[in-house]
């Protein structure tokens, strides 16, 4: 396999996720399965939302790093 076909996708998910986040904190909003989530009106599914678009953000930087240090365990 080759690591562009790990690359490629790993950092777009990495880039959609970081805009949402950016935008999401910039407005105290997040879309979320059941309607929008706010910062003042559900402040512990808010960060909850937050906190795991972080978690994403850190397996995707994870996965790079894997692939650029051992792309021949691919």
């Amino acid at each position: 396999m080759r690591p562009q076909s790990i690359l490629i996708p790993d950092a777009a998910l990495a880039v959609l996720v970081a805009a949402d986040l950016a935008w999401t904190l910039r407005s105290g909003r997040a879309r979320g399965r059941f309607g929008t989530i706010t910062r003042r009106g559900q402040p512990k599914r808010f960060w909850r939302y937050v906190y795991s678009s972080y978690v994403v953000l850190a397996f995707c930087a994870a996965v790079f790093l894997w692939v650029l240090i051992a792309p021949q365990s691919l």
